[in-house]
This record gives C-alpha cells, sequence and structure tokens, in this order.
C-alpha cells in the first residue's frame, strides 16, 4: 500500500522561523538561513520528504566544526541539516565556491538577522549571487 504525506509548507517555515529565533538567543550567532527546496516555491521546491537546510552564520566559536554540528541544530525541528560557520569560514567558502554558502546566499530565507549581518554578507559576497557551489 502506498501511503501519501500531506505537506505544509507554511507550517514547516514557521516551525524552522519560530526555532531560529530561539537560536537567535545566543550572543554568538549573527544569523539563520533557511536553504535548498525548502526555500524554493514552485516545481523546484520542497515536498513532505524534503529535510531543511539552515546556515548558522556564526560570529565565533571555541567549538570544532563537528561539535557545531551537534551544537547549533535548531531546538525541536526534526529533519533538518544545519551548517554552522563561523563568519571568516563563510567568507573563504563564498570564495571558493565550496559548500552551501553560494546557494545560501542565492535562494536564502533569513529567518534570524543580527544587526543586519546577514544583509552585510549578502552585499559583500554580492559577486556570487546566482552562483551554486563548485563540485
Amino acid at each position: 500500500m502506498t501511503q501519501v504525506f500531506r505537506f505544509d509548507r507554511e507550517a514547516r517555515l514557521q516551525e524552522i522561523r519560530r526555532a531560529a529565533q530561539m537560536l537567535g538567543e545566543r550572543p554568538e550567532v549573527l544569523a539563520v538561513v533557511l536553504f535548498g527546496s525548502l526555500a524554493r516555491q514552485g516545481p523546484r521546491g520542497a515536498t513532505a520528504m524534503s529535510d531543511a537546510d539552515i546556515l548558522v552564520l556564526l560570529a565565533d566559536t571555541p567549538l570544532p566544526f563537528e561539535a557545531r554540528l551537534v551544537d547549533y541544530r535548531l531546538p525541536g525541528v526534526r529533519g533538518l541539516e544545519v551548517f554552522p560557520y563561523t563568519w571568516d569560514e563563510a567568507l573563504a567558502l563564498a570564495r571558493e565556491g565550496l559548500g552551501p554558502i553560494r546557494p545560501a546566499l542565492a535562494e536564502g530565507l533569513c529567518f534570524f538577522e543580527r544587526a543586519g549581518a546577514w544583509a552585510r554578507f549578502r552585499e559583500g559576497n554580492k559577486a556570487f549571487l546566482g552562483q551554486g557551489a563548485k563540485g
């Protein structure tokens, strides 16, 4: 028997938005940005089986990347993949065309932003808008 899953994109976005605001209470969090299929509308958009791709832009952190993968997960949200990068790491990845930074710049929905950080990051990297990651 085939099982059909109902998908309510708006409810899913609200769930992520609430969790992003909670994560934003941490002082080192500069921005929380949703990208990937859930951020897109239309035929290339999300399905009931889509995960949420989340960029967490950090001012700085002493944690190694592996520890950040756990520490910066959105509270109470299942089915997500988190990419917690410091500002400097994200800049380097954007310039090299590696990782999720260029897709986040191109299609990201910012659900939390401290003092215009995501807008500044996008402005400083506008040459990469619309460019995907390499390889």
